[in-house]
């Protein structure tokens, strides 16, 4: 008696390019990094909150924004699978290299 394992194959056979599904990616990672840096604290000059609280919004989409432009291309060469341990590896790595130059810029421009 034969048998058969079925496996399971990608849909489509065309290549799907560095920048397929980065619309999907794209939101994600900025809700990410509005949400964390949204809910970050505010500990001095408390009279100037709201604009303390804007910048801190817009340094959170530029830091989603960020984390989409290195983690679109890298998934789609990297995994095209989709495996979700290599998906996971690939968001810690993202966040760790973007995060390390943020602050290394922000270290280096002297804020």
């Amino acid at each position: 008696m034969m048998t058969t394992t079925h496996t399971k194959t990608h849909w489509s056979g065309a290549p799907l390019g560095l920048w397929y599904r980065w619309r999907g990616y794209a939101v994600r990672w900025i809700l990410f990094g509005l949400a964390v840096s949204v809910f970050q604290p505010v500990v001095d000059n408390l009279d100037q909150l709201w604009q303390q609280k804007v910048n801190q919004a817009l340094a959170g989409l530029l830091f989603g924004a960020a984390c989409t432009v290195v983690f679109t291309p890298a998934e789609n060469a990297f995994n095209t699978p989709r495996v979700k341990w290599k998906t996971w590896a690939l968001v810690i790595a993202t966040w760790l290299i973007v995060k390390v130059t943020f602050v290394s810029t922000i270290a280096l421009t002297g804020q």
